[in-house]
């Protein structure tokens, strides 16, 4: 074999061999993510009944085909190192004064998933999510009742 060839498709495969790994180094991919980023503070003086909610994200990038910046609205791309929403969404308890404001961590849950799952059940002909298959867009669609023999 020509040395020539030789040297080339060792570079080639060298170089596929470090942009792989460039482009997932540091990035951890997780099938479902539990949003239990604000551990629940005191609600109306008794503990939540509802459980924390399970981000099925597997399902989201694999067979919804999602890009990262549709959901995390920065220019991400595969591989690139992804903060956690709180890390910017960093008010959790609502007041007076931040109710509307998009750094609340739940108005930017909101505003994203239920506004995403209302397009998404428009453009399919059940604007209501009727259908059981359809995205959730109301409370308790996301946020599961507890189970009563459930421990606290």
């Amino acid at each position: 074999m020509n040395k020539k060839l030789l040297t080339l498709l060792l570079a080639a495969g060298i170089s596929v061999l470090f942009l792989v790994n460039g482009l997932y180094a540091g990035t951890k991919f997780y099938g479902e993510i539990t949003m239990d980023y604000n551990k629940y503070p005191e609600r109306y003086f008794k503990l939540p009944n509802r459980n924390y909610v399970e981000f099925p994200h597997a399902l989201h990038v694999m067979d919804f085909e999602l890009s990262c910046e549709q959901c995390h609205h920065l220019d991400l791309k595969m591989g690139d190192e992804v903060q956690p929403c709180a890390d910017c969404h960093i008010e959790l308890t609502p007041t007076k004064k931040n109710r509307e404001s998009i750094i609340l961590l739940r108005n930017a849950y909101h505003a994203s998933c239920r506004e995403c799952h209302k397009a998404f059940n428009k453009e399919a002909g059940d604007p209501r999510g009727f259908d059981e298959s359809a995205p959730p867009t109301s409370c308790s669609g996301c946020h599961i009742k507890k189970d009563i023999n459930e421990k606290k």
